[in-house]
Parts: structure tokens; C-alpha cells; sequence
């Protein structure tokens, strides 16, 4: 192995360069000035930037992708229904429509891109089933979008889009976030785009926009008034995380081209690696690789290579997309009356998918030379383990 001194690679790195920060002391001084901390000019401009990105008439910033997916739960009035949602998948999904008033029912996924295996999504519908959420799951849209959206005609339910992962992932040129009825966005900082905290709705349909505006000011129809014709809540997104996601649309091109580019050069690196399986998309999928997930042979323990990384390596893996189906949470031993899932419903997909899969350090700022000791660590680790 080349013998490279890092003193750390992190799960995460994000740098700001000199003009960045020249641009977000500017954009500051000018909110300052404008007497106005949320809801103005930054936010409708990066509303605007957003929905031309994504190709969708609209798009509303809201305080949390979380949000963003409750505000279109509660737009489509689910609550007393069901709603489908992949077990693989953060807890935000599920608990978004909970919280919108609908009853969960999941579905096992497909390992080859961590999506909801359709076979399983036509046994689990029932007569009070009004939508299904798939998840991009670490920026890959599904190989089988295709046949789930066509089983949703179908059985006329509708889809929406948890996109937290996706920004900038397309499938046969059409992008993430305008494939369903309405999108999701996430803007943590973790994702592919961050402004630190918040959301986006994206949309095209005329009559989620326009209750997504009321809902998200505490259902004023008219934010100058105090009169109140919707169940709202505080899901406003401030001119600050704004400024924050300006900057990220002028870059997003170049983040998700870096991303692309360090995820081809690991496929290359890790072709062939014994007891070593990458997730692949697709030539007309294209990923921004919100993640980098790989399988791992069953003879290996995968907290063991994370813990030899860190400690011999001083290399830190980000999280899984996910450890722990959300089925197996324990949140519902306490509360199973949100969920219709028949006990002695099978996930043989996310067992396959939660005991199997790593993901190695992504980001934009990772150098070629990082990525190769990665790989090379990586290496050195699992012959150590055969």
C-alpha cells in the first residue's frame, strides 16, 4: 500500500472556498439591510433556482425535508389511509405520514438498488391505500420505476417522491423530484446539497403548492393577516439557509460532477475485490452518489472493519442507508396501531441490505489520493479478516 500520511479522513468534509465565503458575507450584509430574517427575496429566488433545476413548476422551501414531506402528506389529506413506504429508509419517512394522520404499510426492497421490490408493493395494497413513497436511497432512483409507477396507475395511487437523497439524480433524462405526484427535498448537511438545516416541496401540480404555502405559515392564507384557514404548522425556511442554498446552486454542477467522478473512480478500484460487491445504476440512471454503498461477503463482520479503519487507519465510514429496517424500529413495539403490516410479513431484501452494506467516504473535497488509501486500507483490512 502507497504510504500516505492523513491525519484523519472523515465521514465528512465540507470546505468553503475564499469566494464562498465572500459570497455569503455579501449575501448577509444584504439580508441585514433588508429587514428581513425568513420568507423574502433569498428564499423566492432559490425557490425559483430550484424548481428550473429540478424542471417543475414550483417548488417551496420549508425548514426540513421532513417537513417538506408531511406538507405533501397532509396536501393529499391521508390522514385515515395508508400510505406504502419502503422498510430501507430513514425514520423521517414513516413518521412524516404518521404525523399527516395516515397508517404505514411496508415494503421489502430490492438489494440492487434499495428500492421498493414491486412484487411485494402489489401484495401489500389494500382498498385504504392512497399513495406510495419510494426513496431514492443514496441518490438511485429505481431500476423497476417503470413497473411501480405502472402498478400505481393501476390501482390509482398516487406517488410521491421522498428525494432527500436525489437532488441532481435523473432516470431517462427526467429529474428526481418531478418523476411523482410531488417531491421532497433534504438540505441537511450531510446531503449531496446542504443549506445546514431545511427542505424543499417540488411540484407541479397547482393545488399542493398553493395549500403547501398556506400549511407551511401556519395555515394563513394570507401571511399578512391572522386569519387561518388550514391545520398549519411553523414550517418556514429562513433568508440565511436561503443565501446558503444560492451558493449551492451556483456550484451544483460541480459538486454532483465531483461525486460522479470520485464514485467511478472507486468502481474502478474495486472491481474484482474479493468478497466485495458494488451497487451499480443503470446506463439511463443517472446518481449524484449521495452515498457510495458496497456489499459486503457474509464471512465479514462489518463493525470490525469499520473499527480496524478507524483505528489503524484513521479512516471514519459515514452511516448506512440503513442499519436498522424501519420496520424493526422499536418506537412501533410502543405505538402498532400505525402500522398494518401483517406479523408474519417478510423482508428478505432489507436483511440482505441493513446486515450487508458499508458505504465509504464521498464528498466533494475527498482527494483522488484519499480515495486510493481508502481503497488501499480497505484492502489491507479485509485480507486481514480472510
Amino acid at each position: 500500500m502507497k504510504e500516505l500520511n492523513y491525519p484523519e479522513i472523515p465521514l465528512l468534509r465540507l470546505q468553503y472556498t475564499e469566494e464562498d465565503i465572500s459570497f455569503i458575507k455579501s449575501g448577509i450584509a444584504e439580508i441585514m439591510t433588508s429587514g428581513y430574517l425568513t420568507m423574502d427575496k433569498k428564499v423566492r429566488d432559490f425557490e425559483k433556482q430550484f424548481s428550473e433545476f429540478v424542471g417543475v413548476k414550483y417548488a417551496i422551501g420549508v425548514n426540513s425535508g421532513t417537513s417538506a414531506l408531511e406538507i405533501i402528506l397532509r396536501a393529499l389529506n391521508v390522514a385515515g389511509k395508508s400510505v406504502i413506504i419502503p422498510t430501507i429508509t430513514f425514520m423521517a419517512t414513516p413518521l412524516a405520514a404518521i404525523h399527516a394522520g395516515a397508517k404505514i404499510i411496508f415494503v421489502d426492497v430490492l438489494p440492487e438498488d434499495l428500492s421498493i421490490d414491486p412484487e411485494d408493493l402489489k401484495r401489500k395494497i389494500r382498498h385504504d391505500t392512497i399513495g406510495v413513497i419510494p426513496v431514492h436511497i443514496g441518490g438511485i432512483i429505481s431500476s423497476s420505476w417503470k413497473k411501480i409507477c405502472e402498478i400505481c396507475v393501476e390501482n390509482n395511487l398516487l406517488v410521491i417522491e421522498d428525494a432527500a437523497h436525489a437532488h441532481g439524480a435523473s432516470i431517462d433524462g427526467k429529474m428526481a423530484g418531478s418523476l411523482g405526484i410531488a417531491g421532497a427535498f433534504s438540505f441537511y448537511p450531510t446531503k449531496v446539497l446542504t443549506t445546514a438545516e431545511g427542505g424543499m416541496i417540488t411540484t407541479n401540480d397547482d393545488r399542493i403548492y398553493d395549500l403547501s404555502m398556506v400549511l407551511r405559515e401556519h395555515g394563513k392564507e394570507n401571511p399578512n393577516f391572522n386569519l387561518h384557514t388550514e391545520l398549519g404548522y411553523n414550517w418556514r425556511f429562513s433568508e440565511i439557509h436561503a443565501l446558503l442554498g444560492l451558493l449551492e446552486m451556483e456550484k451544483c454542477d460541480s459538486i454532483i460532477s465531483q461525486r460522479r467522478r470520485l464514485a467511478k473512480l472507486y468502481d474502478q478500484l474495486l472491481d474484482n475485490v474479493p468478497g466485495v460487491k458494488c451497487v451499480t445504476t443503470p446506463e439511463n440512471i443517472v446518481s449524484p452518489y449521495y452515498k457510495y454503498i458496497i456489499y459486503l461477503d457474509k464471512n465479514f463482520e462489518k463493525e470490525i472493519i469499520k473499527l480496524k479503519l478507524k483505528e489503524d487507519f484513521n479512516i471514519s465510514l459515514p452511516g448506512e442507508v440503513y442499519r436498522e429496517p424501519c420496520h424493526n424500529q422499536p418506537v412501533f413495539k410502543k405505538h402498532p396501531e400505525w402500522i398494518l403490516n401483517d406479523p408474519e410479513d417478510q423482508f428478505p431484501g432489507a436483511h440482505y441490505v441493513s446486515t450487508r452494506q458499508i458505504c465509504l467516504p464521498l464528498y466533494p473535497s475527498l482527494t483522488d489520493d484519499e480515495l486510493r488509501y481508502v481503497v488501499d486500507s480497505f484492502k489491507v483490512v479485509l485480507e486481514s479478516l480472510n
